[in-house]
């Protein structure tokens, strides 16, 4: 039986068909939040994946990034061959977490996972080298469905590119797997023009409504208070035009407001909401690039769901 995402327990959201996972956010009505974990980074805690931890804080599905998905890693987590965590063990007292399959950490923390592919500008290299595994191509999109993740994050810093890798997605995988894409924040580095003059320009109306009729399920646009001049006016002119195209609209809370104070996050989380986003995606900028402040992303799922759902989905055991 179809329902909210927020009633969805961890087994049954481990196993949601595309329509189930997005009619169930949209029925949410705006208390679905994402957390995004980045693997190539420590562990927060001794002895717990970040991948866990996020789950345990709140997050209702968790995107990965930074990652090879032809050789998963999740440190906190015990490699399959113990001989991988040896070197490491001996000295920093931590597992490198090698060679665990998608549906095994799914089941492990009882969320729907996917992975961010980078897609850089048309003759050009990726930046920075923490993307260099992860790069968008038909046939990583191919390899990343074939692994069973959920859905898949097409991210870049190219109008066009985006618009081509979100077309060709679609027809590779059709209804098979959520597609989501856009530009969460400002880049972060000079690249010739880029970022423009005016950051507004990072996500524009116009493209965002073009991702979404190309085929993205989900459009990924820059919060309110994340990029300079995304006030809520300017940020309900972007959700307006991705329903526009009939798709649903993640609000990114990151550049560091992820990682700032209690204050913050909560008023980015009421603001958001307020301008009608559908989702939210909490990125990974906690004390290292890895995770979120664990008690900064239950602020935030308290702010928009509540203590009911959020410490429901906290407790509920994966096997439940």
């Amino acid at each position: 039986m179809r329902k909210r995402f927020l009633e969805y327990t961890p087994s049954e959201l481990v196993g949601l068909s595309k329509r189930d996972f997005l009619d169930g956010i949209r029925a949410s009505e705006s208390r679905v939040v994402g957390a995004y974990v980045c693997p190539y980074a420590p562990n927060y805690l001794e002895k717990v994946s970040n991948l866990e931890l996020a789950a345990s804080f709140g997050a209702d599905f968790i995107t990965l990034e930074g990652l090879n998905p032809r050789r998963l890693q999740m440190p906190g987590l015990p490699s399959k061959n113990p001989q991988d965590d040896t070197p490491f063990k001996a000295k920093l007292q931590v597992e490198m977490g090698f060679d665990w399959s998608v549906p095994e950490l799914k089941k492990l923390v009882g969320r729907p996972i996917g992975l961010i592919l980078l897609v850089p500008k048309l003759k050009d290299s990726p930046f920075g080298p923490l993307y260099a595994d992860s790069v968008y191509s038909p046939e990583m999109v191919e390899f990343v469905h074939m692994a069973r993740f959920d859905f898949v994050a097409l991210c870049g810093l190219d109008f066009d590119a985006l618009i081509a890798a979100v077309e060709k997605t679609k027809s590779l995988v059709g209804d098979a797997m959520v597609i989501e894409a856009g530009i969460p924040h400002g880049p972060g580095v000079i690249t010739g023009d880029y970022p423009p003059y005016n950051l507004r320009g990072v996500s524009t109306p116009e493209f965002v409504n073009r991702l979404a009729k190309a085929g993205a399920d989900i459009v990924d646009i820059p919060a309110v208070g994340v990029a300079p001049g995304f006030t809520m006016d300017y940020v309900g002119k972007l959700v307006d035009a991705v329903h526009d195209g009939k798709a649903l609209a993640a609000a990114s809370i990151a550049h560091s407001v992820e990682g700032s104070d209690p204050v913050t996050v909560r008023r980015a989380a009421v603001d958001n909401k307020t301008c009608g986003v559908d989702l939210y995606n909490f990125a990974a900028g906690g004390v290292f690039e890895s995770v979120a402040l664990p008690e900064q992303l239950q602020e935030f799922c308290i702010a928009v769901k509540g203590r009911r759902h959020t410490f429901r989905r906290m407790c509920q055991s994966p096997l439940r």
